[in-house]
């Protein structure tokens, strides 16, 4: 096998770094090669190095290369870069002469949490039409119409996601079929995605249990947290292990994803009951208001982790609201941050022993004390919710789709929005005013309550 052969086959086998040594090598040889600069730069795009990617893919098409599948690729690399406009325009290029299906797929991710799901969903449309069988395609869909509340359609959309690399996991630990809705059964239910989505989809667990046994396979660090909220409920926390030596001690009929009960219970607005289904036991605490904060928001990519972050030091409106016991909820490296407002005055109480604790249990045991927590987009906010605990999120211009485009959050009846009126850090400012003026009401109010 040659040197070009052999780095295709390790590249297709997903080994990014030997394929890596022998494109480079080819490359030192073939310095002008366009296919080779692009399929290098689609392999820097996968190994999560969007700035080579750029690079690469760049020189290929000043060298004259000039595909629809190479301008897609530089179009991931821009938006995974967090340069949305220069991605824009070159998802465009790539539909202009030759609109395939994978093109007009990639284009509608520009549309996911920007405020144009009708876009998103006409362009996955199309590209469904060309090719009925591009997951993504669907998944794409899902996530618009889940955003606009279409939950019918959208839940029938989500499954595709199983079939969509890095998207959901079919995990398949007893070969038996997918529950189909027969009641009467032990059904295996296995958590996926983060674990603010495992806490969330685990609100239709008591739906399933009025007809059906269940056993529960979830994240290591959710096991505790379930299990005193599900008693009786077999429960293992080993979804991400390989394998496992318990499957053989119930007569397990049926298995399924999470995120697939949406389909057989959240089918309309009206089918969301939002009341609590978590159980902890609460910290104690003094007699202040305890309010618990999170500033820093979750996800994979830094781009979405800036868009759903509000600095600390914009918090001055809520923090001077008097008579409050502060807690830090934010589990990321928030030290800094922290060491400045404590300089400047302000007393924010540090409990890392329970919010960056491996058994999400005592984590779950610091929110169950606060009388309130104010948050951006993160897992707290389902952790809070699902105990319910009142909790203030505030949210971007464009949330992620369980946030909701317009109105409120389903899932969870103690949790409100505010959303910021603009995508710019200055669409902040008025949200985190008007936060603090609610706060600062509500503790003069005469009940201190949060509705």
């Amino acid at each position: 096998m040659d040197h070009w052969n052999q780095a295709q086959a390790l590249h297709l086998a997903g080994k990014f770094d030997e394929a890596e040594v022998l494109y480079t090598m080819l490359l030192e040889q073939n310095h002008d090669n366009a296919g080779l600069m692009a399929t290098l730069g689609s392999l820097y795009l996968q190994k999560g190095k969007p700035g080579l990617a750029i690079h690469f893919i760049e020189s290929a098409i000043r060298k004259g290369l000039k595909q629809s599948d190479v301008f897609t690729n530089l179009g991931i690399a821009y938006k995974n870069s967090g340069q949305n406009e220069l991605a824009r325009s070159h998802f465009e290029a790539s539909i202009k002469d030759d609109p395939t299906p994978e093109a007009l797929t990639n284009y509608s991710g520009m549309f996911i949490e920007s405020g144009e799901s009708r876009k998103c969903a006409s362009l996955c449309e199309q590209a469904i039409a060309g090719n009925p069988e591009l997951a993504t395609a669907h998944w794409n869909l899902a996530i618009s119409l889940l955003g606009d509340g279409e939950w019918g359609r959208a839940w029938d959309e989500h499954e595709w996601g199983l079939k969509t690399h890095g998207m959901r996991e079919d995990r398949i630990v007893l070969d038996v079929p997918p529950w189909d809705g027969t009641k009467g059964k032990t059904v295996l239910v296995y958590g996926e995605q983060g674990l603010g989505d495992e806490i969330m989809f685990a609100s239709m667990l008591p739906d399933l249990l009025k007809t059906n046994n269940v056993v529960l396979e979830c994240h290591r660090r959710l096991e505790t947290l379930f299990k005193r909220s599900f008693p009786g409920m077999p429960i293992y926390g080993t979804r991400e292990d390989a394998e496992v030596n318990w499957a053989g001690n119930h007569p397990i009929d049926y298995r399924l994803a999470i995120g697939s009960l949406g389909k057989f219970y959240r089918r309309s607005r009206e089918a969301f009951p939002g009341t609590s289904y978590l159980q902890a036991d609460a910290l104690p605490k003094g007699s202040k208001f305890r309010v618990g904060i999170s500033w820093v928001g979750g996800g994979a990519k830094q781009g979405r982790v800036v868009k759903r972050s509000i600095p600390l030091s914009l918090w001055k409106p809520i923090l001077n609201v008097k008579d409050v016991e502060f807690v830090s909820l934010q589990y990321t490296n928030g030290k800094e941050e922290l060491d400045v407002m404590d300089a400047l005055g302000y007393d924010i109480r540090r409990m890392d022993e329970y919010v960056k604790a491996e058994d999400y249990y005592e984590t779950a045991k610091l929110v169950a004390s606060c009388d309130l927590v104010i948050s951006v987009c993160t897992t707290v906010v389902h952790l809070a919710g699902a105990l319910g605990v009142p909790c203030w999120v505030m949210t971007p211009r464009y949330p992620a789709w369980r946030y909701q485009n317009t109105g409120g959050m389903p899932w969870y009846r103690s949790v409100r929005l505010y959303r910021s009126p603009d995508v710019s850090m200055e669409g902040w400012i008025p949200v985190l005013d008007r936060v603090g003026y609610d706060l600062d009401q509500m503790l003069n109010s005469k009940e201190r309550r949060v509705a």
